[in-house]
């Protein structure tokens, strides 16, 4: 009785060891299929992503917002097909005019709140491509994208380098 034991317990083990090198094996191999539910996603140079927003346009009070985690510090192109845009970082709350190239920002002067024009400076890590969005910054950015219908955004890397980075829409 003791022999049938012994053996039963090293087969277990040697079926354990094996189930542990085969998982060791695929997680080794495809860590990045694996692990990509987490949220990030590589982005190759010249690649897109194309987002949909669907807006809740049935309620009273609704609102969109397109959230990027920019981990490697890409530079990306946003463009929704539309000739004329503007794009509204709520992390800055400032303003950015596809058609005027300018910056919109908000000041407060004597308790009054004035909207103040500005060229885009290379500073603040943004230019325009015809009618597109690009720019360039690490860490994470909220825009608002709120509209009275669903449409698409693409999000193109246009840096030299790939990266990671996570896109959320939340439409509430």
């Amino acid at each position: 009785m003791y022999l049938y034991r012994k053996r039963l317990y090293k087969y277990v083990f040697i079926v354990f060891a094996m189930v542990v090198v085969l998982f060791s094996f695929l997680v080794f191999i495809n860590y990045t299929k694996i692990f990509a539910g987490l949220g990030y996603k590589t982005l190759n140079p010249k690649q897109e992503i194309t987002v949909e927003v669907k807006p809740k346009v049935e309620q009273v009070d609704y609102n969109s917002t397109l959230r990027i985690i920019n981990k490697d510090g890409l530079k990306l192109k946003f463009s929704t097909g539309s000739d004329g845009e503007l794009w509204h970082d709520l992390s800055t709350d400032t303003f950015y005019n596809t058609v005027t190239k300018l910056k919109t920002t908000r000041v407060i002067v004597d308790n009054e709140m004035i909207k103040k024009n500005s060229p885009v400076d290379k500073t603040d890590g943004v230019s325009f491509d015809d009618n597109n969005f690009i720019m360039e910054f690490k860490g994470e950015k909220t825009f608002d994208v709120t509209n009275n219908k669903n449409y698409t955004i693409k999000i193109e890397n246009v840096s030299k380098h790939s990266g990671k980075i996570e896109i959320f829409v939340e439409n509430t």
